[in-house]
């Protein structure tokens, strides 16, 4: 009887042993890398509006992303792109005439954090196509050269001109702390696609080149979104045990 049972656990444990060291289990550490191609906007001085829409430019970018757990992410990332503004564009800075534009380049290190994150892969090995919202915050530096000029009427020029363009002594050197919102479509095993959109704060009025002829108490700020398609590098599979 003894040999029976003994026989009998074996049969069982043999097979749930073998499914252990051949089950399946998704990787939760992952990296990804990807292309962000979108806009950006502007808002100071030579703005009326927070954003002037007439003013958007492209922008676009590289990221690198670290997936700590479903929920958080680290992603390092380098955006380029162009802010401008103009005093035209606004009933009630056009007698002023200023202008700029400049090109800005963008690096950054950012937190995420994914909002009903699940993972990856079912148990038996099956890809889950999965839809997640995400808040991002990090901080970072933007270069930028930005080019002031006045082109309004020459008699109007020593009522708005304080010290002549360009200003002296401008920051072209920006720390800022990138902050948005955005959505992830983990769509394939190794592809994900996303739009993003967020806040630059610079923490600086000297963004647009216009400080001591505008209002030097008021900080600048522009705003960069796109869409974004990015890459798994390692093996987004599951792992044998």
């Amino acid at each position: 009887m003894r040999i029976v049972l003994f026989g009998l656990l074996l049969a069982i444990a043999v097979p749930v042993q073998a499914q252990n060291k051949y089950s399946y289990h998704p990787k939760r550490h992952f990296v990804e890398a990807g292309l962000l191609f979108g806009g950006t906007a502007y808002s100071g001085d030579v703005a009326e509006k927070a954003v002037d829409l007439t003013e958007l430019q492209t922008g676009f970018g590289l990221f690198v992303r670290y997936h700590v757990n479903p929920n958080l992410s680290l992603k390092a990332h380098l955006y380029a792109g162009s802010i401008s503004g103009d005093d035209r564009n606004s009933p009630d800075l056009a007698e002023r005439g200023f202008v700029f534009g400049t090109t800005f380049y963008e690096w950054a290190g950012v937190a995420e954090w994914n909002f009903f994150a699940k993972e990856r892969f079912s148990p038996t090995g099956v890809h889950k196509v999965h839809l997640s919202p995400y808040v991002y915050l990090g901080v970072g530096m933007t270069i930028a050269d930005p080019k002031a000029q006045y082109v309004g009427t020459p008699d109007k020029r020593d009522i708005y001109l304080k010290v002549p363009f360009p200003e002296e002594n401008l920051q072209t050197n920006f720390v800022l702390a990138p902050m948005g919102v955005g959505l992830r479509l983990d769509l394939l095993d190794r592809l994900i696609l996303g739009v993003e959109g967020g806040w630059r704060p610079v923490f600086s009025d000297d963004l647009d080149g216009v400080n001591i002829n505008g209002n030097p108490d008021s900080g600048d700020w522009y705003y960069f979104f796109g869409a974004s398609a990015s890459f798994i590098l390692n093996n987004p599979n599951q792992t044998r045990f």
